[in-house]
């Protein structure tokens, strides 16, 4: 069981697995941190297009409270998180910032004839850089 467990999500609806794992495994007591990370366009700060990323914040608070409505109705303590650059990088930082003991996050399935096709993956860079120990659930 871990106290601190922290789930990257992107704006889909293919999470359900993660977040029941990370339901199941959080002590009482616990709580999960919900993260979003918005890809920056390289050489354009925000500023510059703060509407823009305002709005992409605006829907990602939306998307982390719609799932964090389901850990409500488990009695689960969670937090949202939103951050900005690179995504794999930013949830690790996050992770480790937090003192999470735990990462769980949605992986593509691999297929065997090309398993090199998943290497570049978010799933699979956070899993290498991970300080922490990390559960990959497909």
């Amino acid at each position: 069981m871990f106290q601190n467990i922290v789930v990257p999500l992107d704006l889909t609806d293919r999470h359900q697995a993660a977040l029941r794992n990370a339901a199941e495994l959080v002590v009482p007591g616990g709580a999960i941190s919900l993260v979003h990370v918005i890809e920056t366009i390289a050489g354009l700060s925000r500023d510059e297009e703060k509407e823009f990323y305002t709005r992409l914040e605006n829907n990602a608070r939306v998307h982390l409270d719609r799932w964090g409505r389901d850990l409500d109705e488990r009695r689960i303590s969670w937090r949202a998180e939103v951050r900005y650059g690179d995504r794999a990088l930013e949830s690790v930082r996050y992770a480790q910032e937090s003192g999470a003991d735990l990462l769980i996050l949605t992986a593509p399935r691999i297929d065997p004839d090309n398993p090199r096709g998943g290497w570049g993956s978010m799933s699979y860079k956070i899993s290498v850089l991970s300080q922490c120990p990390v559960l990959l659930v497909k």
